[in-house]
């Protein structure tokens, strides 16, 4: 089971800017993600660090 503290979130989340684009992974991808956002020129934002 997996869980995500949504309040910590939102506060990052300005839908009148960006639009809501969230997305959440599970497991050990952190490193995959970062690198593929990357690669399609996109800056991946870890909220929890």
């Amino acid at each position: 089971m997996a869980s995500v503290d949504a309040k910590k979130v939102q506060r990052h989340i300005y839908p009148d800017k960006y639009g809501v684009h969230r997305c959440a992974t599970f497991g050990d991808l952190r490193e995959t993600v970062k690198d593929i956002a990357g690669l399609l020129g996109f800056t991946a934002v870890e909220e929890d660090r």
